[in-house]
């Protein structure tokens, strides 16, 4: 499915970026989804496949709509910690993009399928 969105990863959000015109079509503080405060500082990475959307970030594993943002499920890897949760796309049928700064900097990671 050819999508006209770009996602991105930055400062605890995730949105999808209209690719013609740079406009945000939707946006999500993954504070919502997660018990930590730590999200906007956090390491993170992001991949997409199909019509979803996988952020690893604080230690813990999100799976949310490519449509809305809306959240799929969630996994919070018990026993494994809080560090950076690394990704490897096996389908090789999207980009996926990693690395978020540890600081509030505006940093953007993006993955654009």
């Amino acid at each position: 499915m050819k999508q006209n969105n770009l996602f991105i990863l930055s400062n605890g959000r995730v949105a999808a970026i209209n690719k013609k015109d740079g406009q945000i079509i939707w946006e999500v503080k993954l504070r919502q989804y997660l018990s930590s405060s730590s999200v906007a500082t956090a390491l993170g990475q992001i991949s997409v496949e199909d019509n979803k959307i996988f952020v690893g970030v604080s230690g813990i594993l999100l799976c949310i709509s490519a449509k809305d943002g809306a959240l799929i499920w969630k996994n919070e890897l018990k026993g494994w910690g809080f560090a950076f949760v690394s990704m490897a796309n096996v389908s090789n049928d999207s980009a996926s993009a990693a690395a978020i700064n540890a600081t509030a900097t505006a940093t953007t990671v993006i993955a654009a399928t």
